[in-house]
């Protein structure tokens, strides 16, 4: 066993609980391990084992442990004393030459979880790793891999994904993910997953009354009341719960991360996370609720949050280094003492300044960029924890009661606060046959990044030197509007399907896309989470202007399990008639996601496609302007994404597995379709080019109808 002197361990345990630096040595060494010392069946790893946020030298590695009642399979309740582990790691996979093998001590102020950022490793090299507790070892042998160096330009693989929602389905897809990457051939597998978020939900019991929960994650330690149906959250299961405390939040990522698939996932590939609504509150705004009307503060809720998600994902924060000479501003958890109070007064940014609000948001830092190679960059960004309030607050949703979906009109000049109309803001707000004032005639624009954040991501993107530049993007950016407008007569406005995301926050995203143009930076790739549909197309500058240009290429993968974005429109209409025939064709036997042609193509050409079952007809009365940029949507999906770099082009493949309700077993979720885009590289004075989509296996409505 390596040496470890009394200095170097007193070090070693004087760092945070459950947080270690260890460095390889530079020669293999024989283990010194003894597995006899202690009987079997003292200690579990009921979470399995993770890898993420891999270097050039170095990689984050995680476990969890717990002791076990003698004898049994149960773990211990409420235990509060450390467990001494030991890391072993190796560059093979028998262990034969190990080149770690520490002491670690799993302390219970951590939940007996560990975090290893080990360093001093080789460049684009495998490496193999496991925990020991007295003779009981992890359940996997963990595999992870560092990144290239930074002049390395060869390919990349890997793999994007998002919205893991344990009661609504099951988790087949990651299955399918490590299967496939198993049996392909070693050029051809993947290097890394890029998570971007909703790795947990959570609210328990957030499944549709009319629907049976896939399975249960059961009661929190604390929780909220039990929900009783009311009529007013129809998404909502009786006795669902949302978290109080740590230890609730605790207990969603211990029930999730008993999943053998996700198991298998992050035990095969490092995984690099950012996070979305979900790992704290849905439709999260700093740290504030939306549970009920417009919600209330919740700074204990989101320093518990935090503190749960950085104890149980590996992510590389304090240690992260600089890039492209702009210093990193992510840090590790620190803890601090705050109380649900009011969330204070609002600085240029937006950000609320009450005491609270700010130790809890300043508590954990995740924004953050690394490179692959010389190939591409990643840029992962922080869409929550500074963006500012809502502009569709309870007041402006009354104004608007009626609107089908929130008129892109209102959004864009509530947003917009004192900018709007060049710097004239309307006083007054009109809709329908309503007025009312304009509550941000005063406000600076709205934010999803918030300033700081923003102008971080700015000089990050300037600076990065690689061929393709990757915005870890946990909301889409593209353009996902119904076009009432264009229906004759009918009076109504074009909307926006849900404003949660970048939709809701259009002018600091023209800023950002106007920014990419004037300084000639391309080659950017948006890779999106969040609105459980396979999306793809171009972003714009401007959406609404007379002449589209373009900035950037997005591409949104579907969620791992929670429900899709087409089932949600399905449930919608059917109380509506005329807005069912945008949203499906249907007979006696069948139902037809005519949704994806209604979105992509507009209200007119879903009607028409719908009346004469006929995609050519419907394609007559297309709005090329419906949802401006957006090129394909396939709605009704579970799956992720594939990405493959070269230095001459960007293929992406969006894998949909179908339906995720029954548990697929070992073999995995079967692949419904792979959708298969290109993009080359453009120049400075270039627009980004998208190539029409290839298909192995059913095409998505309108590709085919379903008589082809």
């Amino acid at each position: 066993m390596q040496g470890l002197d009394r200095r170097e361990f007193l070090k070693l345990f004087a760092a945070s609980a459950g947080c270690y630096a260890l460095s390889a040595t530079p020669t293999p060494f024989l283990s010194g391990l003894s597995p006899a010392r202690a009987a079997a069946g003292l200690y579990h790893f009921p979470q399995g084992i993770a890898s993420g946020d891999p270097q050039p030298d170095a990689v984050m590695l995680w476990a969890r442990v717990e002791p076990l009642v003698g004898g049994s399979d149960e773990p211990m309740p409420s235990f509060t004393k450390p467990i001494d582990l030991v890391l072993q790691v190796s560059e093979d996979e028998s262990f034969s030459s190990l080149i770690v093998e520490r002491m670690l001590r799993a302390d219970p102020k951590s939940d007996h979880t560990v975090r290893i950022f080990l360093r001093d490793l080789k460049p684009d090299s495998f490496y193999y790793y496991r925990f020991f507790a007295g003779s009981d070892t992890t359940p996997f042998i963990g595999r992870t891999r560092t990144a290239p160096s930074p002049t390395d330009l060869r390919p990349v693989r890997y793999a994007f994904l998002s919205c893991q929602n344990y009661e609504q389905g099951f988790y087949g897809a990651l299955r399918r993910l490590v299967n496939d990457d198993i049996a392909a051939a070693p050029e051809n597998r993947i290097e890394f997953v890029l998570h971007l978020g909703d790795f947990i939900y959570e609210r328990t019991g957030d499944v549709p009354e009319t629907e049976t929960p896939s399975r249960l994650v059961g009661p929190m330690p604390d929780g909220s009341k039990p929900w009783e149906p009311d009529g007013t959250h129809p998404w909502w299961q009786r006795g669902g719960q949302s978290p109080v405390s740590l230890a609730d939040y605790r207990f969603l990522y211990k029930k999730y991360l008993t999943d053998p698939d996700l198991q298998a996932a992050r035990a095969r590939f490092p995984f690099i996370h950012t996070w979305d609504d979900h790992e704290f509150t849905n439709d999260a705004w700093q740290s504030h609720d939306t549970y009920f009307g417009d919600g209330e503060p919740a700074q204990v809720r989101k320093l518990a949050a935090n503190q749960a998600w950085f104890e149980f994902i590996p992510a590389v924060l304090t240690e992260a280094p600089k890039f492209a000479g702009v210093n990193s501003e992510a840090h590790d958890f620190n803890t601090a003492k705050v109380e649900n109070a009011p969330m204070g007064t609002v600085d240029e940014n937006l950000l609320y300044q009450g005491a609270d609000n700010i130790k809890a948001l300043s508590s954990l830092t995740i924004y953050r960029a690394f490179s692959w190679g010389g190939l591409i960059d990643l840029i992962i960004t922080d869409l929550r924890s500074y963006r500012s309030q809502p502009v569709l607050s309870a007041e402006v949703k009354e104004f608007i009661k009626g609107a089908p979906v929130p008129p892109v009109r209102i959004v864009k000049l509530l947003d917009a606060g004192r900018t709007a109309n060049g710097g004239t803001p309307p006083e007054v707000l009109t809709y329908a046959d309503r007025s009312m004032p304009n509550p941000r005639r005063a406000s600076p624009a709205g934010t999803h990044m918030g300033g700081p954040q923003k102008t971080w991501f700015k000089a990050v993107m300037k600076g990065s030197k690689a061929r393709w530049r990757i915005w870890a993007n946990s909301t889409p950016a593209l353009a996902m509007r119904l076009d009432f407008a264009s229906i004759p007569f009918a009076g109504l406005e074009t909307g926006y399907m849900g404003t949660d995301g970048w939709q809701g926050f259009p002018h600091e995203l023209q800023e950002l896309m106007g920014y990419l143009k004037a300084e000639k930076i391309t080659n950017v790739i948006s890779c999106a989470g969040d609105y459980h549909t396979h999306a793809a197309g171009r972003l714009p500058v401007d959406p609404d202007a007379e002449v589209l240009s373009f900035s950037a290429v997005e591409f949104a993968a579907t969620g791992i399990s929670s429900g899709s974005l087409f089932d949600g429109a399905e449930r919608a209409s059917k109380s509506n008639g005329f807005f069912r025939r945008m949203v499906v064709i249907e007979d006696s036997e069948t139902i037809v996601e005519n949704f994806n042609n209604t979105v992509v193509n507009g209200l007119r050409a879903g009607v028409l496609t719908n009346y004469t079952n006929s995609a050519a007809v419907g394609a007559m009365f297309r709005n090329e302007r419906a949802s401006p940029g957006l090129s394909f949507l396939d709605s009704k999906s579970h799956g992720y994404a594939i990405v493959h770099a070269t230095n001459d082009k960007m293929v992406v493949e969006l894998v949909n597995v179908g339906d995720v309700s029954k548990d697929a077993g070992p073999e995995g979720s079967a692949v419904l379709r792979r959708s298969r885009f290109e993009v080359v590289p453009w120049g400075p004075d270039e627009e980004p080019r998208l190539s029409e989509p290839v298909f192995e296996g059913i095409p998505p409505f309108p590709y085919a109808l379903p008589s082809a």
